[in-house]
């Protein structure tokens, strides 16, 4: 009888997925069941240059957040005395004159969540002097209706975190999801990030305590969910610095982390470097901003280890430091992120003496140009491919892609049954082509584009590409 039981559970189709009338991206291998010649690539975005402010002045600093707040989008520049700029289109800004209260590294959130108006904004910033003082020192928390004037709550997490606080909303598990630095005192690659989930993050966040009181918050205090591996530079304790993590706003199950990858550097493999004070070596080494991703938050990877934001020559002001900034801004068919550099290594050292007035510009605040889900795609090059996706259940009566063929490649879709045989009136025989640069193409099959009698049940979309690059696809009312 058990053996029997094994072999049916065997045989039992897979459950599909109810993926409804929402977007659905091709950052993991979630969607594809099988391929050949097909592959995931992170799509770094467009550098748009250094922003400047309404008197043609360069922004300096880091970036506390972005936020995009019903069309106006608010810059929260500094790591202490944070001034707020102002954008309507996420381009050009303008000083407000406007700045926040005290602390280090305060980071803003507009709760989407928040039923008080009140409450709209959240604050969260470090208090801290040396020595540490755990009865007084740490994460403090402030609300404000307009993001701008603050009323402080309290103090919610008693460490030193020395990285801000990434707050945000996950209408998935209904809780709110903090992210930050994490310590591992027993590795030479202390920092990684930590995750703490909460009911309000205006009350205490929960954490593990320990018998010692650490300054920095431990692994042992809150879990980790990312760090550097064995895969990263072998030769250096590479570490992670920011992380700018949250849920991807315009797609169902997509939450992205841009985190800085920090290589260390030595006084062995790098002579070269010059200390600040002779014979005092620093934390000296390079940052660059990745591409992590996740479908829950807790559980993330990489799809490759190149540079999301590549840093930039040894002559432009954005050499060498990279940090991407928490917060996205979305103006039609694009995608506004923003990021910072010293233009310096970490701890503000030259790389090599032959560079220190190689750039007219030293550090500056950046923005990138994404298309809408365009960080990953499923790719084939010109000899083509193909892949499958599980089997999914929808709603909607169109089928509508997100894909890059350019002029020259193509794309083909075929529904097919579980089983992956293809269903009457919907098979690669009756596909127009695709092809074309879009970021919402509907797929007809013989000029007929509505599915609505699928809808329901189970089916496989597999996709045959060319010289193509497809980010989403999402079934829709019309």
């Amino acid at each position: 009888m058990l053996a029997a039981l094994v072999l049916f559970a065997l045989a039992a189709p897979p459950v599909p997925i109810g993926v409804g009338d929402r977007k659905q991206l091709f950052i993991d291998d979630r969607f594809i069941a099988a391929r050949d010649r097909v592959e995931l690539r992170v799509n770094p975005p467009q550098k748009l240059g250094a922003l400047r402010d309404e008197k043609d002045q360069l922004l300096k600093g880091h970036i506390s957040r972005v936020i995009d707040d019903s069309g106006k989008v608010r810059l929260y520049l500094g790591a202490k005395d944070v001034q707020i700029l102002e954008s309507d289109d996420g381009l050009k800004f303008r000083r407000t004159g406007t700045r926040l209260p005290g602390g280090w590294f305060p980071t803003v959130f507009l709760d989407p969540h928040e039923p008080d108006p009140a409450k709209k904004y959240k604050l969260f910033h470090l208090e801290f002097s040396e020595p540490f003082d755990p009865a007084k020192h740490g994460v403090y928390a402030s609300y404000s209706a307009d993001g701008v004037a603050f009323t402080r709550v309290g103090r919610v997490f008693p460490f030193f975190t020395d990285n801000p606080a990434i707050v945000h909303w996950d209408e998935r598990i209904k809780k709110y999801v903090i992210y930050t630095r994490a310590f591992d005192y027993d590795s030479e690659n202390q920092r990684r990030i930590g995750r703490i989930e909460t009911d309000d993050p205006l009350k205490p966040w929960p954490y593990t305590k320990t018998a010692k009181h650490r300054t920095f918050p431990s692994i042992e205090n809150i879990p980790v969910v990312y760090s550097a591996d064995k895969e990263d530079d072998p030769h250096s304790h590479s570490d992670v610095y920011y992380n700018a993590a949250g849920a991807y706003p315009w797609a169902d199950g997509a939450y992205l982390m841009f985190p800085s990858h920090f290589r260390h550097f030595s006084p062995q493999r790098h002579p070269f470097i010059r200390p600040r004070v002779k014979g005092q070596w620093e934390d000296f080494g390079m940052l660059e901003a990745q591409l992590a991703v996740s479908r829950d938050g807790v559980t993330w990877t990489r799809p490759d280890r190149t540079a999301y934001i590549p840093t930039g020559l040894a002559d432009e002001w954005d050499r060498w430091y990279t940090v991407a900034a928490p917060g996205f801004v979305r103006r039609g068919n694009y995608v506004y992120q923003y990021y910072y550099s010293s233009g310096r290594l970490h701890d503000s050292a030259v790389l090599r003496p032959e560079y220190d007035t190689a750039a007219k510009q030293e550090g500056g605040v950046g923005v990138v140009r994404q298309r809408l889900d365009g960080f990953v795609s499923a790719d084939a090059d010109h000899k083509g491919g193909w892949f499958r996706t599980p089997p999914v259940v929808f709603r909607g009566s169109r089928l509508r892609l997100n894909i890059d063929t350019g002029s020259m490649g193509t794309a083909f879709v075929e529904l097919q049954t579980p089983d992956g045989k293809p269903i009457p009136g919907f098979a690669f025989a009756d596909c127009e082509e695709v092809g074309g640069n879009f970021i919402d193409q509907c797929v007809y099959w013989k000029g007929k584009a509505d599915v609505s009698s699928l809808a329901g049940r189970s089916v496989q979309i597999h996709i045959r590409l060319k010289r193509a690059k497809l980010y989403a696809f999402q079934f829709t009312p019309n």
